[in-house]
């Protein structure tokens, strides 16, 4: 009777490794992603036509999603800046200087005007740190850029157990690498992969202790 039993303890343990195999691992998180504003128009105003480079709201469309965590990066010169806000009065009126809330910032600098040939190349990374309605805008020229279309909103979702706001990262930090940028590559399923890998190895060290057992 012992190898009969030897056996079916055998036959047990391998019954447990197919099943500790057949478990998915938790999904990773998806990482944070970079939205290049405007694609390749850029954030740029032509003060001569008296259009910006493309339409915005468009463009938010075309990206169908927005999160917490990520990155809104604007390619742009000096004669643009770029308010970030929840308030919408503010996004109404086009102008930021008078908005003396915690929650609108103004990104970059505009110099001599939209066309001045002062103007210097700049990328802005703006963090997506609010939850729900942000408003962005141009307020050059009194808010002239703002009222002829240089404005757009986005939708940040929260995701699976964020909070409702995230602390904005230190000035001058750069953005996260997201495939999209081309900077970097990432397997998304690369923690999944380790635990898995992990479970494995357990598995087999467990059913080698069983047979020299039996």
């Amino acid at each position: 009777m012992a190898p009969c039993c030897s056996l079916s303890a055998t036959f047990t343990v391998v019954g447990l490794v197919l099943f500790v195999l057949a478990v998915p691992a938790k999904a990773a998180a998806p990482a944070a992603k970079n939205h290049t504003v405007g694609g390749t128009a850029g954030w740029f105003y032509n003060s001569s036509s008296e259009f910006p480079a493309t339409n915005y709201s468009a463009w938010v469309a075309s990206e169908k999603s927005f999160s917490l965590g990520d990155f809104l990066i604007f390619n742009t010169n000096t004669n643009s800046t770029v308010v970030q806000t929840n308030n919408a009065t503010t996004f109404e009126q086009c102008y930021a200087s008078t908005d003396e809330g915690n929650a609108t910032f103004v990104y970059g600098g505009n110099v001599g005007g939209s066309n001045s040939s002062a103007a210097k190349m700049e990328s802005i990374a703006v963090p997506l740190s609010f939850a729900g309605i942000n408003f962005f805008f141009s307020d050059t020229e009194d808010g002239q850029q703002c009222l002829n279309g240089m404005r757009f909103v986005v939708n940040v979702s929260r995701g699976s157990g964020s909070p409702e706001t995230l602390s904005p990262p230190p000035a001058g930090l750069p953005p996260p690498a997201s495939p999209e940028t081309g900077s970097s590559k990432q397997n998304d399923n690369g923690g999944a992969g380790v635990v898995r890998g992990g479970m494995v190895w357990a598995c087999f060290g467990v059913l080698s202790l069983v047979l020299m057992v039996v």
